[in-house]
């Protein structure tokens, strides 16, 4: 029997993957564990400051919007899991075109082909990311 695993997204109950569920609290005890050891150490952060320059105990930040980073967390694991099933010349080009900011003449020069076709190729490849992270 297959155990469903949800988490709270906007007030909702969503039903997502074990991997993400995982991942999500795999998280929050890390940044749990971040904050007792910033407390063990005395850290003062800005944050914590009134509009005075005092520190105040129990500032709430209600521009945080918890939901929105479990959102986004779970957009970045579908997205590296989508990267992760492309072969590796697709894996190369995506790398140098979105996280290395190379451009599309140097890449094409790069591989040794022309700019439309390496446009064309890129293009297949985000049709490909989008439907890896639609089945994610």
């Amino acid at each position: 029997m297959e155990k469903d695993y949800y988490l709270y997204v906007r007030g909702r109950k969503v039903k997502v993957s074990e991997e993400i569920y995982k991942v999500y609290w795999r998280e929050r005890e890390h940044e749990k564990y971040l904050e007792q050891v910033d407390r063990k150490n005395h850290l003062l952060f800005f944050s914590q400051l009134d509009h005075d320059g005092h520190f105040v105990d129990n500032v709430a930040d209600e521009s945080v919007d918890v939901a929105k980073i479990a959102e986004t967390q779970m957009m970045i694991e579908a997205l590296r899991d989508a990267i992760s099933k492309l072969n590796d010349e697709e894996r190369d080009i995506i790398e140098r075109l979105y996280f290395n900011d190379e451009t599309l003449r140097s890449v094409a020069k790069l591989k040794s082909i022309t700019h439309p076709a390496l446009i064309k190729r890129r293009n297949k490849i985000l049709e490909k990311l989008k439907r890896f992270i639609e089945e994610f």
